[in-house]
């Protein structure tokens, strides 16, 4: 009798195992306490193969009022996936590499100033200043050379130097 509830326990692991493995999102579900959604009554749910071509799902975005705005106009409904819709606020401007080197270049004359009202800039404090530089914008030392380069030939520093004001601030 023991080995027959053993071999049917074993059995059980062996088969939810292979089910949370082909699902994984169900072991996370079960793990949140969340329900599975089961389609209504009457409704014919047709079983497709997850990697088969889907001719709705691959044809061309809808446009964005098709997709952002519901027939009540107070949005989307239902269950969508944010990263699709397209409005006009979503969109980001586009910005030159000119623009984008000005604005490093900027940022650094700017720490440069603040070490320099409390030491002496040299080689350490510079090469803390890149570092600082290059973590506030995501820049990889390859980038980093890349943008000194491109600064260096247009002589940017200096006229950042120049165009910004120097502040005279004293202790309050």
């Amino acid at each position: 009798m023991v080995k027959i509830l053993l071999k049917a326990a074993v059995l059980f692991f062996i088969v939810l195992s292979i089910y949370l493995i082909v699902h994984p999102s169900a072991c996370s579900n079960w793990i949140a306490g969340r329900e599975t959604v089961v389609p209504g009554e009457g409704v014919v749910v047709e079983w497709q193969h997850p990697m088969s071509e889907q001719p709705e799902t691959l044809s061309a975005p809808s446009s964005v009022s098709e997709v952002a705005v519901s027939e009540n106009g107070q949005g989307p409904e239902g269950v969508f996936d944010t990263n699709t819709i397209n409005t006009e606020s979503a969109l980001q401007p586009v910005y030159s590499q000119q623009d984008i080197d000005y604005a490093i270049a900027s940022r650094y004359v700017e720490l440069e100033r603040e070490y320099a009202q409390n030491q002496p800039v040299g080689k350490d404090s510079s090469r803390e200043i890149s570092f600082i530089v290059m973590d506030d914008f995501e820049m990889s030392p390859t980038e980093w050379e890349d943008f000194l380069t491109r600064a260096t030939a247009a002589d940017l520093f200096n006229k950042i130097r120049q165009e910004m004001p120097l502040e005279n601030t004293t202790a309050q």
